[in-house]
């Protein structure tokens, strides 16, 4: 069987995958989506964001791009789709061009993902592939203030320390160890203005071999893979076989 490239049956899903300012996007560059990939609400998109904060910041360069790992708090209740928070040091060459660019900022947000197998479909014939969940961001860079940066550092720090046993919080130290570093990291803001999501989850294949492919991540030892499992058969739901 020849999977269904248009996918017509995710035609109830809504058209909220990808927005603008203005309007809603449609593909004429930016990330490649087929209507079937794209996640069934905002909210999954959210969530991932929320799950997988290290990004890879983007903007355009003289001599190339520039790109930088770092991670990204997400504010859903700032901006019409949400606000990402984050900050850079200094003498890294990229903070200069991130706050100087007059073009829009990329964010790239990677979720789950894993190769699947051929031996992994009932009948061993479809091509080995990746199933993967990714997001990108575009907005505007806003530098913070000194103040909005120590705030911002105190939510990534508790965030990041909450799982951790006896994790550590930021007045453990004396206030002035936190106050004395801020001069080399800069805080920036970044407003989405364009959101892109890709659930690549195997809706584009067979509904039989997308569950039995959900059914071998399921069962593995790794974490994310088994995530990736429930999401796979999630994307599945209520789609012909």
């Amino acid at each position: 069987m020849v999977p269904d490239p248009s996918c017509d049956w995710t035609h109830q899903y809504p058209s909220f995958w990808v927005f603008t300012a203005t309007s809603l996007r449609t593909q004429n560059g930016g990330m490649f989506v087929r209507p079937c990939w794209r996640p069934q609400s905002i909210d999954e998109a959210y969530s991932l964001i929320d799950e997988h904060p290290w990004a890879l910041v983007i903007n355009n360069g003289d001599d190339g791009p520039f790109c930088t790992n770092l991670p990204l708090l997400l504010d859903r209740t700032r901006g019409a789709q949400g606000t990402l928070l984050g900050h850079i040091a200094r003498p890294n060459a990229h903070a200069a061009a991130l706050f100087e660019s007059k073009a829009p900022t990329l964010a790239v947000f990677q979720g789950p993902y894993s190769y699947v197998t051929p031996s992994w479909y009932p009948n061993r014939d479809m091509p080995g592939t990746y199933y993967y969940t990714a997001i990108h961001c575009y907005g505007r860079i806003r530098a913070q203030s000194d103040a909005e940066l120590e705030k911002t550092l105190g939510i990534l720090n508790d965030r990041m320390e909450r799982p951790i046993p006896g994790g550590w919080k930021m007045d453990e130290v004396p206030h002035s160890e936190i106050t004395r570093r801020l001069p080399y990291i800069a805080g920036f803001e970044l407003e989405i203005e364009r959101l892109e999501a890709k659930f690549k989850l195997g809706q584009d294949e067979p509904r039989k071999d997308a569950l039995a492919v959900a059914d071998r991540l399921s069962a593995s030892s790794e974490e994310s893979h088994r995530r990736l499992g429930a999401m796979t058969r999630r994307a599945s739901e209520g789609r012909p076989e």
